[in-house]
């Protein structure tokens, strides 16, 4: 009698637990099967026929890269859409290990989708076979879509996705037509991300709400910044980019000053920074919003990019981070003359008087090969930022031995600091990391 009694008692608290569980907000059980694979969700799904209801009806769906490459996917995919109840609204599927011959299936999964409430769409293709986006999704009313690897055809008389926010083109390819309009209408557009692509059409992009951009060009046509001259939102800008030519930085200068709100901005050094040399008086008096630069392929070798990164630095009086990777390449024997030049950049009196860098907090130098001018460089750097807390730098393995590492990192620690918070991290790729303890002392004069 007391053994029925305890099993009795224990299935009723059981049941109690699962009773909790099922009468959870539907909202909570679709964030709960959102967690699980889909192989887990469809295993929970078998519990009962109410959570049986939640797997068949949850509104986002998302198909691994290792799920999509089991065989055959396509089938499970379509008996999934087909016994769906209710609104799809976000739809994620790998088409990598599907061919090129069966590419209609997917199209009948857009034209599914595109009657059922689809709002954020998803598409990863790492395949040679670049996939064809149907017509009917030009109509669907998209809040995000992210592709890589397909054929973006915009359709006669397109004006754009107006209700769309966030946009990711990964090495599409834009086929236009004649008509394609003077302007393409994104009015809620707040994230623009496009790399790789070729075909990016010759028209101004009208996103007064674009917040973030990034471009990433390579052996593709000339980047047009004209077209983003009306997006004064912008708080992220990275470009990157294979060509360069003058006039592309003259509208780069001119439209930092029509983005007066940008916070982090990011360069190719090598096409862009370069020609800044030029145009530098062309920038604004004070970037005061700017928090954080990054700069790629950046080189001390040369003076341009030296002149051109201390004049952003001086139009940059609330800068946060400074991250600079340098061009990974073997740097030539610096002589004494370039030296003596590079202490006329940094010691002269333009920058000794201006208050620049008072507010930077973090350094970090991918690639640093510890040549005499980037040795003078950190030097500057320390000296010149009084609430520096963290210094980080990745030495280049390929050019720095361990012997020389040691030396760089002692004479690193030697530095004067304005800051007496700094911590100096000098990495190689072994991981092995060479931290100097906090100091007290102030720079003294």
């Amino acid at each position: 009698m007391n053994m029925m009694c305890r099993n009795l008692k224990r299935r009723n608290v059981e049941g109690g637990k699962l009773d909790r569980l099922t009468n959870l907000p539907i909202n909570l059980k679709y964030r709960i099967q959102e967690q699980l694979s889909v192989e887990e969700a469809a295993r929970m799904s078998v519990l009962s026929t109410h959570w049986r209801y939640v797997w068949a009806s949850k509104p986002k769906l998302v198909f691994s890269p290792q799920f999509c490459a089991r065989k055959p996917i396509t089938d499970v995919i379509e008996a999934i859409l087909v016994n769906h109840y209710g609104d799809v609204k976000s739809f994620c599927v790998d088409i990598s290990s599907i061919p090129c011959s069966q590419h209609s299936v997917i199209d009948r999964w857009i034209f599914f989708l595109s009657r059922n409430g689809i709002t954020d769409l998803t598409i990863h293709n790492q395949s040679n076979a670049l996939y064809k986006i149907p017509s009917c999704m030009y109509d669907i009313e998209l809040e995000g879509l992210r592709l890589s690897n397909c054929i973006f055809k915009l359709p006669c008389g397109f004006r754009g996705f107006h209700k769309l926010k966030n946009l990711t083109l990964h090495q599409v390819v834009l086929e236009l037509n004649d008509d394609v309009p003077s302007c393409l209408w994104m009015p809620y557009l707040v994230t623009l991300h496009v790399r790789e692509c070729s075909g990016f059409p010759n028209s101004k992009v009208y996103a007064p709400r674009l917040s973030e951009l990034f471009f990433f060009t390579r052996r593709t046509e000339d980047l047009e910044l004209g077209h983003f001259v009306d997006c004064q939102k912008l708080k992220t800008v990275v470009l990157v980019s294979s060509k360069q030519n003058q006039d592309e930085v003259t509208n780069l200068t001119y439209l930092l000053k029509c983005w007066p709100e940008i916070r982090s901005f990011g360069l190719d050094s090598c096409y862009f920074l370069k020609a800044f040399a030029t145009e530098a008086e062309r920038l604004p008096t004070y970037l005061n919003s700017l928090k954080s630069i990054t700069l790629s392929e950046f080189d001390f070798d040369d003076d341009d990019h030296i002149f051109s990164l201390l004049r952003i630095l001086t139009v940059s009086p609330n800068l946060v981070d400074l991250h600079l990777a340098l061009n990974s390449k073997k740097k030539k024997k610096t002589d004494d003359n370039e030296v003596i030049n590079v202490v006329n950049h940094f010691e002269g009196p333009a920058y000794r008087t201006l208050a620049v860098l008072h507010k930077l907090q973090r350094l970090m130098i991918n690639h640093f090969h510890g040549s005499k001018i980037e040795m003078f460089f950190v030097k500057f750097i320390f000296a010149s930022a009084p609430v520096l807390l963290n210094t980080i730098i990745h030495e280049d393995v390929g050019s720095v031995d361990e012997s020389q590492s040691l030396k760089i990192s002692q004479e690193l620690m030697s530095f004067p600091r304005a800051s007496p918070k700094l911590k100096i991290h000098v990495n190689r790729r072994s991981n092995r990391s060479i931290s100097a303890p906090d100091r007290s002392s102030h720079v003294g004069g």
